[in-house]
């Protein structure tokens, strides 16, 4: 089981940038954990999908199992995780906010350094 999210795990750096550019970094991530993607073919689903909380993460319990809902009525999507695909996702958000973290931190460092100039750091300081 571990093996089918290696896969996502390696992909993580490349669809946290993509996830950034696109503005659907939740989306991305969750999909990226294992989370379906289910389109609504019929009016009743498009009907049941919009009277979902809009761009949250809800929790519902079936059979005593629980799953995580994403309802995206304006791209008329409904991602579905479990349990396991939950918690890969969180790990995920954890990871993306680390990453952006440095990021912000590496921009920061060379906007604070950058106006120093090359002179600044003259022999003796290396």
């Amino acid at each position: 089981m571990a093996m089918k999210y290696l896969h996502s795990l390696l992909l993580l750096p490349v669809l946290i940038f993509v996830g950034c550019s696109s503005g659907q970094n939740k989306e991305t991530l969750m999909s990226a954990a294992g989370f379906r993607t289910i389109i609504p073919s019929s009016p009743t689903q498009i009907s049941q999908l919009q009277t979902l909380p809009q761009g949250k993460i809800i929790p519902i319990s079936k059979k005593g199992k629980t799953f995580f809902l994403f309802a995206d009525a304006r791209n008329r999507t409904l991602l579905i995780g479990n349990q396991q695909q939950y918690t890969t996702y969180q790990q995920f958000v954890r990871q993306y906010k680390l990453q952006e973290d440095k990021v912000e931190a590496a921009e920061l460092n060379a906007d604070y350094w950058g106006g120093w100039g090359d002179g600044f750091w003259g022999p003796g300081f290396y």
